[in-house]
């Protein structure tokens, strides 16, 4: 992923417009991610601090926090109140050119400010209005405030990844991010369908249901056959999911296919137990799944982290080190990659980001605009929508 700061529009949704009136992650990861890919994305933000996530986190550098310049690149900043009568006013200008209108707010708070899907579809029927909430608009909890946690809980992972006496919470917002993500290939979905059809649509992803269905499907397998197993049975997999302790740190090991296991044994020192009939095959192995974790833990002990790795891959077998973050930035396939790589902020310094996975033959994505200090942009992109200097001064800009 190139850095092109100010460079041309490049990217597969060059020519799109998003408005993204959303906050803290779940949306703004989703507008960055439409960015990354070549959209114009305008980033709305209210008056007098902006985005919650600016201030979220410890430091802080330029008017953000490292929290916030993580998912917020490749956005104008416009400063803009939508709860006053001429906020309100500009925002419906700016959306009757918008192709995607993308917020994070309660099911009823656009609605509420006049500016709703129904409301802004009248004036552009061609509009994808994004809507990410918790629970969505429909149900009991349609109404009610949710976070990260409160997803988490709610769905039952907490506990399955703890126990009923010590639930355990994952220490990463993963249901704002599936939450993203989810908006993200809906909307491309819903753009697709537009060029079909030339009509827009309204979007709703519910936090609770993108992260159940992500988390649970596998999990839930014990009970998707009538009748289900009995509950104190042993899963074949159960033992799969751990860190496996080496001389020096920890292995994570998973072998699928039987040559997988032929080439882990050989790594091992034990070719021979590849030949044992209670390990030759993926069945046997299942059925044997206690004996085989034993053997395993004895063997992986023998050797230092570095070596176990090094002699799985040459043998073929998938094995990796348990690596903490300065190690994995270290890791010569995330060098190569690029995964990681440096922003130049005039005034925050280098900014360590993530690049956007995909690669494209024909429209490569690239970062060519930084975090936005709040209402950076704003006249910028006023005049652009044919705004006077008089409005633009009422509107504060």
């Amino acid at each position: 992923m190139e850095i092109q700061l100010d460079g041309p529009p490049g990217g597969p949704l060059v020519g799109i417009r998003v408005l993204d009136l959303s906050n803290i992650v779940s949306g703004p990861l989703c507008a960055q991610h439409f960015g990354d890919l070549g959209a114009d994305v305008v980033k709305i933000e209210a008056p007098p601090i902006g985005d919650t996530a600016r201030f979220l986190g410890g430091s802080q550098r330029a008017g953000m926090s490292a929290f916030f310049a993580q998912f917020n690149r490749n956005k104008r900043s416009v400063r803009l109140d939508l709860k006053s009568e001429a906020g309100a006013a500009a925002f419906r200008r700016l959306a009757a050119d918008a192709d995607i209108v993308l917020e994070n707010f309660r099911p009823s708070v656009m609605d509420r400010l006049g500016l709703g899907y129904d409301s802004l579809a009248a004036d552009n029927p061609r509009l994808i209005y994004v809507s990410i909430s918790g629970f969505g608009p429909d149900g009991p909890y349609s109404g009610l405030p949710a976070y990260d946690m409160v997803i988490q809980a709610l769905s039952g992972y907490a506990k399955q990844l703890g126990t009923n006496e010590e639930p355990k919470l994952i220490s990463n917002v993963m249901a704002d991010k599936t939450s993203g993500v989810t908006a993200v290939w809906a909307t491309l979905a819903a753009l697709f369908s537009r060029e079909r059809t030339g009509k827009g649509q309204r979007i709703d992803v519910p936090m609770l249901d993108a992260f159940a269905g992500l988390v649970l499907a596998d999990s839930y397998g014990a009970s998707t056959f009538d009748p289900p197993p009995d509950p104190a049975a042993k899963s074949p997999a159960d033992g799969l999911f751990r860190a496996w302790p080496t001389s020096d740190g920890h292995v994570a090991v998973i072998v699928i296919e039987d040559h997988q296991f032929q080439a882990l044994c050989r790594a091992l020192g034990t070719p021979e137990v590849a030949d044992d009939e209670r390990y030759a095959t993926l069945m046997s192995r299942m059925q044997n799944g206690e004996a085989l974790f034993a053997m395993l833990g004895e063997r992986l002990a023998h050797f230092s982290t570095e070596e176990i790795v090094r002699r799985a891959r040459e043998e073929g077998a998938p094995v990796a080190p348990v690596n903490d973050v300065a190690a994995f930035l270290e890791d010569e396939q995330v060098k190569a990659s690029g995964i990681v790589f440096d922003l130049p902020h005039p005034e925050a310094g280098p900014i360590p980001v993530f690049r956007s996975a995909p690669r494209f033959s024909e429209t490569p994505s690239a970062v060519r605009r930084l975090p936005p200090s709040l209402g950076e942009h704003t006249e910028e992109v006023l005049r652009e929508a044919g705004f006077s200097e008089e409005e633009i001064a009422e509107l504060g800009g």
